[in-house]
């Protein structure tokens, strides 16, 4: 009975994520008008499903017991729920994270080994990304200035369409493989997630596509293809070393160098502040609530 309740909780988060992330994925090719979002969702969804088969095993060592799953998904409901009532941006992945690492602390009486390391690149990579975007992004607009403009766009959007592919790639490796590697790289785990996502995408994908890219900025085509191109660079990077990482930090992190460079004149300030309090918040809240209920139980 634990085991399938714990199963049935970690994949309709993994619907869940796979449709709210959609937005960072593909929301920006379709708010530039590049990519219609049937096509969009498509190739994000292309993406999720080659990315986790190719390396979602890259994604070691945060197997649980049925017990501590059942945990992880209570846990991440809960920082669902209230990211959803008070409208401020938590993520799952963070919240799985931090909760795994408080039955580690729990059952080991020692934090996980990579712990220092995971949470220093969750602080540490942002800013790397918002330097690189911002020395990036004007060599890329005084590149593509002079070119002819109908070229342009057709260049712009074969670069969406790759960029879609790549962000949605490195998401399903990373933010999936960890939802694989918790399940313990079962087959049927690997075919829940698939399934999982793949409904996210197609049920509620469309509606959770614009939702990022209308609260923070309006994305002109070079912004997005710098912020997508990093975001699948850290995502990658961090996929390699088993580190589990937000999309959503590190697509702020690429927008706001991008928006230093052009006077802060394309992000919305405001949005931000929400998105840092809720990933502030989804840390302490799945780490603390997490050792309650073992104690409790």
């Amino acid at each position: 009975m634990i085991i399938e309740a714990a199963l049935a909780l970690i994949l309709a988060l993994t619907f869940l994520v796979s449709s709210n992330n959609l937005s960072l994925v593909a929301g920006m090719a379709v708010g530039s008008r590049l990519l219609r979002p049937g096509v969009a969702m498509m190739i994000a969804l292309t993406g999720y499903v080659i990315g986790l088969l190719a390396q979602g095993s890259e994604m070691k060592g945060y197997s649980v017991a049925p017990e501590g799953l059942l945990i992880l998904s209570l846990i991440g409901v809960l920082v669902f729920t209230i990211g959803e009532v008070a409208k401020i941006p938590m993520s799952i992945t963070n919240s799985l994270y931090m909760s795994w690492s408080a039955l580690v602390l729990y059952n080991g009486g020692s934090l996980p080994v990579n712990f220092p390391i995971v949470l220093s690149s969750w602080f540490i990579i942002p800013i790397l990304l918002a330097l690189a975007a911002y020395l990036l992004y004007p060599s890329l607009v005084r590149l593509t200035a002079s070119s002819n403009p109908i070229r342009r766009l057709s260049l712009y959007r074969l670069v969406m369409i790759l960029t879609v592919f790549l962000v949605g790639f490195s998401f399903g490796a990373n933010n999936l493989g960890l939802v694989w590697s918790m399940l313990g790289f079962s087959r049927i785990g690997l075919i829940g997630v698939i399934f999982a996502s793949t409904l996210g995408v197609i049920i509620t994908g469309r509606r959770t596509l614009g939702q990022f890219s209308r609260g923070m900025f309006t994305p002109p085509p070079v912004s997005s293809s710098v912020t997508q191109l990093l975001s699948f660079t850290a995502l990658e990077l961090s996929t390699v070393f088993a580190i589990p990482i937000s999309l959503t930090l590190c697509t702020v992190g690429s927008l706001l160098g991008i928006s230093m460079a052009r006077g802060m004149r394309i992000i919305n300030t405001q949005y931000l502040r929400l998105v840092l309090i809720g990933y502030v918040s989804t840390m302490i809240i799945a780490f603390t609530g997490a050792l309650l209920i073992v104690k409790l139980i």
